[in-house]
């Protein structure tokens, strides 16, 4: 019996050894298969790193806006009289001059009112010429001491009385006349129709809440945008810029710096930069199209540089990088905002020959990484 219970034990401690080598050969299978895949061991971030490089950059600010006429050149044209718009005469893309109808208010109660004063004008005189009439033959009776002294003065008071209600009635008529042509809108600049914003048949209150027509003078164009306080003390008038579009890629314009807001919306924090396009012989940019302005400010000068999928906004709006470090851990780094070269950005502060990762979007300061080959 004790014989037999060490054959049992030898066979037993047998058994446990083949299992531990089997359990050992699945793990290092599952390992090799692991770092075959790509996968970072448990506890690791895998990442991908880019080496840091040594490049020419430029210092550049880059605004978004939108296209638009200069302030002067652009109009949202109203009718100064309120009424029901009878015909809309133009279409958008139309080319329009100075003085042109646009729309024509309906007129009808004007035009009666304006008949109306024109025949209170001829009351008005026919009882001024009357007055005079019989001031006259007032004075002539006067003359040879028929009437009296009071007579001649009421008189001629009643004449001047007659003239001013003359004058006063032609004034009438006169508003009258112009509120009936006011019923012809007219282009105040020349140019371009870009919107109808009201069709025939409705309503308008004769102010400039009510426009019908925008007219834009398109031979002259700028980007309005919008810049941070940190943007616009860098800023000058005068500063060369190219100018891009969404709507047309890989077209460029030349432009420049018109207009630097010295002061700020202190609801927003921003100033307006008006940025003239210089316009040749291609295509133009539409008014409205969004695009962005990139001013360059001095010189370019050799300085550190990654590629821009290795920058994140950090605390602050700060950017910052995630350096791949030796010791296989994370390490945060700010750059600040620096120049650009193509598609790489200056990286103040880091060395040529570190490495940084990648989209390092949720990787924490001292993380450790697995980096891929």
């Amino acid at each position: 019996m004790h014989r037999e219970a060490k054959v049992r034990m030898r066979r037993d401690g047998a058994a446990c050894a083949a299992l531990v080598m089997v359990v050992l050969a699945a793990g290092c299978h599952r390992e090799h298969e692991r770092e075959r895949e790509g996968e970072a061991p448990a506890g690791k971030r895998p990442v991908r790193c880019a080496p840091v490089e040594t490049a020419e950059v430029e210092d550049a600010i880059e605004l978004r806006g939108t296209v638009a006429p200069l302030p002067d050149r652009d109009a949202e044209v109203a009718p100064q009289v309120a009424g029901r718009i009878a015909r809309v005469l133009v279409r958008e893309g139309d080319r329009v001059a100075v003085g042109q109808p646009v729309a024509r208010i309906d007129d009808a109660v004007l035009v009666d009112q304006a008949n109306e004063a024109a025949a209170a004008v001829a009351k008005a005189g026919a009882e001024r010429r009357n007055a005079e009439a019989t001031r006259a033959r007032t004075e002539r009776v006067f003359e040879h001491g028929i009437a009296a002294r009071q007579e001649v003065d009421d008189a001629t008071t009643r004449a001047d009385t007659a003239a001013a209600a003359e004058r006063e009635a032609e004034a009438a008529a006169t508003r009258a006349h112009r509120q009936v042509e006011r019923a012809l809108v007219r282009s105040p600049l020349a140019g371009v129709v870009v919107r109808i914003l009201r069709r025939s048949g409705e309503l308008v209150d004769g102010t400039p809440a009510t426009p019908v027509v925008e007219v834009a003078d398109p031979s002259r164009l700028e980007l309005v945008s919008d810049a941070t306080a940190s943007d616009l003390v860098r800023l000058a008038p005068g500063a060369p810029a190219e100018v891009t579009v969404t709507a047309l890629p890989g077209a460029r314009w030349r432009g420049a710096l018109s207009v630097v807001s010295p002061a700020v919306d202190r609801t927003t924090g921003l100033g307006k930069v008006r940025t003239t396009i210089t316009l040749g012989d291609g295509p133009r940019p539409p008014i409205g199209v969004l695009g962005a302005a990139r001013i360059r400010l001095g010189r370019p000068r050799a300085a550190p540089v990654v590629p821009k999928p290795a920058v994140r906004s950090g605390a602050g709006g700060e950017l910052e990088v995630v350096v791949c470090g030796a010791d296989g851990l994370a390490h945060v780094k700010r750059v600040g905002r620096g120049g650009a070269a193509g598609d790489r950005v200056e990286a103040a502060g880091l060395a040529a020959g570190e490495r940084v990762a990648m989209d390092p979007i949720g990787i924490a300061d001292g993380e450790a990484l697995e980096i891929a080959r």
